[in-house]
């Protein structure tokens, strides 16, 4: 048996990760308070459901204002589509090669100082190079201590003509919740959400492209809003999800609550919702989520007893 990364709890708040026999930081420790039992305030949040382009300059503008807007509103989180400042490679433009990647550096910081001013956590669908390769990624900017970067762990075969993996799950704490990350094909495997679970999420985020053509017609359509609404469900956390405006996209930007429950969704434009802990609901949902947590720390325990990382 082999996982990408699994997790040992050490004690709450404190995580060790194993990964293929080396021990590593997961969290770094150092940049956020020690995690504590205080149930997270309902906050407002928003997504920006639009169509990037392959001009970066056009889709920062549009970002740009979707920033203010959120502010304006009341929000402090704002999430925007993957890949929404340059363009998803294969679709919105051919590929990477042309990427000025001075300019999406440039305009990352614009994007970030503007969400700094105006008070708001940017979760950025963007992309960078490591080792000269570019990755898929979900930037962590603006109103927070330090920036954070998610690459992209799951890749489809499109992707892959474009992107190297990511290998770390991230979980940040900001605005007294814990946020797990994800982008869009992260959807169809658990280990991935697990991680996130195992790192005390309060919250799952997930950038994504949902979109495009499907082997079985009409099949993606059906069964992707049901994958984020199990998510959801399984692990009885609030899930927020922003995809593009695409008009063959397979499911809308929303917000799904504790239960798996669609609570707000919406196709295109800035949509704002109220995110809220599963401690609203009936404590049954936080036993569901106590009995996984329960069984995966005993997968992994056999796991590491076995010896087979």
């Amino acid at each position: 048996m082999h996982f990408n990364s699994l997790l040992v709890k050490a004690k709450r708040g404190a995580w060790a990760l194993l990964r293929q026999g080396n021990r590593a930081s997961w969290l770094d420790l150092a940049h956020r308070s020690a995690y504590t039992e205080t149930v997270p305030e309902p906050i407002q949040v928003s997504c920006l459901a639009f169509s990037a382009s392959a001009d970066m300059r056009a889709n920062a503008t549009r970002i740009d204002a979707a920033i203010l807007e959120a502010a304006a509103s009341g929000s402090r989180l704002l999430l925007t589509p993957e890949c929404a400042l340059v363009g998803y490679p294969g679709v919105s433009r051919v590929d990477l090669d042309q990427v000025d990647w001075r300019a999406v550096a440039s305009l990352e910081d614009q994007l970030a100082e503007r969400a700094n001013e105006a008070g708001i956590v940017l979760v950025l669908g963007t992309v960078s190079l490591h080792d000269g390769r570019p990755t898929n990624d979900a930037l962590v900017c603006g109103a927070v201590p330090h920036e954070q970067r998610y690459l992209k762990r799951c890749l489809t075969p499109l992707d892959r003509e474009h992107f190297i993996p990511g290998y770390e799950g991230i979980v940040f704490e900001i605005l007294g919740w814990r946020f797990g990350l994800t982008i869009c094909f992260d959807l169809r495997f658990p280990t991935v959400w697990a991680d996130l679970a195992l790192g005390d999420a309060d919250a799952f985020l997930s950038i994504a492209h949902m979109s495009g053509g499907d082997v079985d017609p009409g099949c993606k359509a059906s069964v992707i809003p049901a994958h984020y609404a199990s998510r959801a469900a399984e692990w009885a956390t609030p899930l927020l999800m922003c995809n593009t405006a695409d008009d063959e996209r397979w499911v809308d930007t929303g917000l799904w609550d504790a239960r798996g429950i669609c609570v707000a969704s919406r196709g295109e434009g800035l949509i704002q919702m109220t995110l809220e802990p599963r401690e609203t609901h009936d404590p049954w949902y936080e036993q569901i989520r106590d009995e996984q947590l329960r069984l995966w720390r005993n997968r992994l325990r056999s796991v590491r007893m076995s010896g087979e990382w």
